[in-house]
């Protein structure tokens, strides 16, 4: 793969992301303004429940697509076998949450949650068939049709799940939420039957031997990375978890009311936290079509290329990292007005802005460590990361006047502990390290300038009253000016 087809798949999937995001955000929007808080929060809770039961299979999408990559010839053996193991653990744990939905709600502390717990319960069915299915494509490089299908289902579970919603909410606000919610199997069904479709009917492009045997299939190898990726995905779902228990009780404990400890709460991780992780869209583009390439690379031998590659991911997040973080410093104040019609996550919006930096670092290395079958490093530096902005979080969130600041040093040193493990284990060496630096330090005094001139020249661009046509010039100015950098920073010198 060359690196403007990596660049062309990079970029359909950091659009189809944007789109589903986008479609995301206009969901919640609407629906918080059909049910309300209560009902915003019912959604959250269940929805929170739902992803940490989820990602016990979220290692088998990416670890089926690297070996799709590096065996593709047994690629479809291990998708069928693979797929009866998932429907029978899919099967009982669907029905596990189905009965017991009662208990799980009680558990939860809301017993109005009954009604969402059982309506989510056959998406943990559907939803690890379809990962598979998308794992098995994205080894195949078929991003195309993968895109496409995660657009479909964005905005089919959107669609029924505000049109149920709308025709239930007479019947109470708990069982129109538990029954939209019943849009999330909805529209995981229109995905799979569509990916389903395209195999079917592109099968004679794809491999399709049957003739191997158990034996010779990478089983072993397939569960023991799938349970170690899965562990590394499980723990942000429990961080998440425990963020919202911890935070609100450290809040109050600084002398806030339960009101101000909960809002204090929104903005940070339903205001700040969005916009600071959103140019972490591209990164995570570029990580999963790079992820299955370079796992080709290594496994052929061809260390050459699987450097280069690495090289090029590396200067790209480190770019666009800084790029977007000089952004989100310098224009908090507007990110937030304009984005959610208050000035009040702004502060937050700019202590988080070297997300997207950190971020990057973290994607990258760990999708180059996954390549190299190096499985425990990427979940100890995560753990670990987590362990230090829990306690950080416990200790500084709960100092008086602390509140915003100690939760986004949290969520930072959680970010830098992982990065920093990561860069450990791929054993960079000293002079590594320094030329890292020193072209980070180059690129953050040239894309300051950048920033700094776009600024001056939005001054004159006659702008709305409330600024945002001066903003919106600025912006494009901007990161018209940054890819064009980029391009010539990374791209053009490939080439």
């Amino acid at each position: 793969m060359n690196g403007s087809r990596l660049l062309r798949q990079s970029a359909i999937r950091a659009f189809a992301l944007f789109i589903v995001k986008l479609t995301g955000l206009t969901g919640r929007v609407i629906l918080t303004r059909i049910v309300g808080a209560e009902g915003i929060g019912l959604y959250q809770i269940a929805y929170s429940f739902y992803g940490f039961v989820l990602m016990f299979t979220g290692g088998l999408p990416t670890t089926l697509a690297m070996a799709s990559a590096k065996k593709p010839a047994q690629s479809w053996s291990l998708l069928k076998i693979i797929s009866l193991g998932v429907i029978l653990f899919g099967g009982i744990v669907s029905m596990a949450v189905f009965w017991n939905s009662p208990a799980i709600s009680r558990f939860l502390g809301n017993p109005g949650l009954e009604y969402s717990i059982r309506s989510l319960a056959p998406s943990l069915f559907a939803v690890p068939l379809l990962g598979l299915v998308r794992g098995y494509l994205q080894g195949h490089k078929q991003i195309g049709v993968i895109a496409l299908s995660e657009i479909i289902e964005q905005a089919s579970r959107i669609f029924f799940m505000l049109l149920i919603v709308w025709h239930v909410l007479p019947l109470g606000i708990n069982r129109a939420i538990g029954s939209g919610l019943y849009g999330t199997f909805i529209g995981a069904l229109s995905a799979f039957t569509l990916l389903t479709v395209y195999i079917s009917v592109n099968k004679t492009s794809l491999p399709y031997n049957t003739s191997y045997t158990v034996q010779t299939l990478p089983i072993f190898w397939f569960i023991q990375s799938s349970l170690m990726i899965s562990a590394t995905r499980l723990i942000i779902p429990a961080s998440e978890f425990i963020d919202a228990v911890l935070i609100p009780n450290r809040l109050l404990a600084a002398g806030y009311s339960t009101s101000e400890a909960t809002s204090m709460y929104g903005v940070i991780y339903g205001m700040a936290v969005i916009v600071a992780y959103a140019p972490t869209l591209l990164t995570g583009a570029l990580c999963h079509t790079l992820s299955v390439q370079i796992a080709a690379e290594w496994q052929q031998g061809n260390r050459q290329r699987f450097n280069r590659l690495s090289a090029t991911a590396f200067k790209v997040c480190w770019l666009w990292g800084i790029a977007t973080a000089l952004f989100l410093k310098g224009y908090a104040p507007e990110l937030s007005l304009f984005i959610f019609n208050t000035e009040t996550a702004g502060p937050a919006i700019k202590y988080l802005a070297a997300i997207p930096l950190l971020v990057g670092f973290r994607e990258i290395s760990t999708s180059i460590l996954w390549s190299q079958d190096i499985r425990k490093s990427p979940f100890y530096g995560l753990l670990t990361g987590i362990i230090c902005a829990t306690a950080a979080q416990y200790f500084l969130v709960g100092i008086p006047g602390f509140g915003y600041k100690g939760a986004a040093i949290a969520i930072l040193l959680l970010e830098a502990v992982a990065s920093l493990w990561n860069l450990q284990a791929l054993r960079f060496k000293i002079d590594q390290l320094s030329n890292i630096l020193f072209g980070l330090l180059c690129d953050l005094i040239v894309l300051s300038v950048v920033l700094f001139g776009a600024r001056q020249l939005s001054q004159s661009f006659p702008g709305t009253p409330a600024g945002f046509g001066r903003f919106l010039f600025a912006a494009l100015m901007y990161f018209l000016v940054v890819g064009l950098y980029m391009y010539l920073r990374c791209i053009r010198k490939r080439k």
